[in-house]
């Protein structure tokens, strides 16, 4: 009994999360490690083994995700869309999807969390004990968000006839499927819920994220530079002057110059450093950093934000801040 679909709930419900208002827009294209949330759950399930997925969105996000993801041949996947429920959970979810699930086992999966490991061992497993229902619990990391997130399921076609048939057992499926006579199991895995919490949440997941890169300058200029750890570097990229310390990555067209870039930073598409330091950040596509006076750390700069020291005298701070931002000198 293999998997083949999934199901991605890419809803909004609110579990307590405090989303930061440096970054707006479809919470789930929100690049760690320069890559969206969702593509890291594409690139997930592809190589799980997985051929199709159904994204359920909600209306304000559906068009967004539809542009970004297209029809899923980047990932050798089919990729469908439909409407995610009003309460974002797994009965309304299944009901949705119930054509395009057929009477095929299944994943449902919460776009709000990413896996550290691998999905593979857990479908291998799910597969080879015969079980009709496993629940994959995320255990979150020190200072992550520690609410109540729904886990993702894997379910047999007896759990999902269980589930369809009877709505309300949806919110405990594991108790429900093995009261039916079902064998189930709850399994913890290590991840991490970037869209869960404040900026901390977002930096932690993307150092955790980076944990795993693997080194990859192939093609990039470098010019005068030392490249110390895992560092990737895209090949239309060019860093002059620089010291670069893994884990870190380095976006398309991104241009460098007397930099430093520390652990756990991800540099976005065509943005600008010159004459200074940063680390443990997320700097998003089109930013500008240039002779701030101090290192930058801890950080998140929103997309074309531009954050440069001014050598005009009289010295002054100069400042356009957005609703919910945090400056600390």
């Amino acid at each position: 009994m293999e998997i083949a679909k999934a199901v991605i709930l890419a809803g909004s419900a609110d579990h307590g999360c405090v989303w930061p208002a440096v970054c707006p827009g479809t919470r789930h294209l929100f690049p760690i490690a320069n890559r969206p949330i969702l593509f890291h759950h594409l690139e997930s399930l592809r190589r799980g083994g997985l051929l199709e997925a159904t994204i359920l969105a909600e209306p304000d996000a559906a068009e967004s995700i539809r542009r970004a993801v297209g029809d899923g041949r980047r990932w050798n996947l089919t990729v469908h869309y439909g409407e995610c429920p009003t309460d974002g959970g797994l009965a309304g979810a299944l009901a949705t999807c119930r054509s395009f699930i057929g009477k095929e086992p299944v994943l449902v999966q919460h776009a709000d969390a990413l896996l550290r490991g691998r999905l593979h061992p857990h479908i291998a497993a799910f597969c080879h004990d015969r079980l009709d229902a496993m629940a994959l619990r995320v255990v979150p990391g020190h200072g992550e968000y520690e609410g109540n997130l729904p886990p993702s399921y894997m379910l047999s076609p007896r759990a999902l006839s269980v589930l369809l048939e009877s709505p309300e057992a949806a919110a405990n499926p594991i108790n429900e499927v093995r009261a039916s006579g079902g064998s189930v199991r709850v399994q913890p895995v290590e991840g991490c819920l970037p869209c869960h919490g404040d900026i901390d949440a977002l930096l932690d997941s993307n150092r955790r994220v980076l944990e795993q890169l693997k080194a990859d300058t192939t093609g990039a200029h470098l010019e005068g530079c030392e490249v110390q750890g895992p560092v990737v570097v895209h090949p239309s990229a060019e860093v002059k002057r620089s010291t670069l310390r893994g884990p870190a990555i380095i976006g398309a067209g991104a241009r460098l110059t007397d930099a430093y870039v520390g652990p756990y930073t991800s540099i976005g598409a065509d943005v600008q450093i010159e004459g200074a330091e940063i680390e443990h950040s997320i700097v998003l596509a089109g930013a500008e950093i240039a002779y701030v006076g101090a290192r930058i750390e801890s950080s998140v700069i929103g997309e074309r934000a531009r954050v440069a020291r001014s050598f005009r005298r009289p010295s002054a701070l100069r400042m356009s801040i957005g609703d919910g931002a945090e400056v600390v000198l």
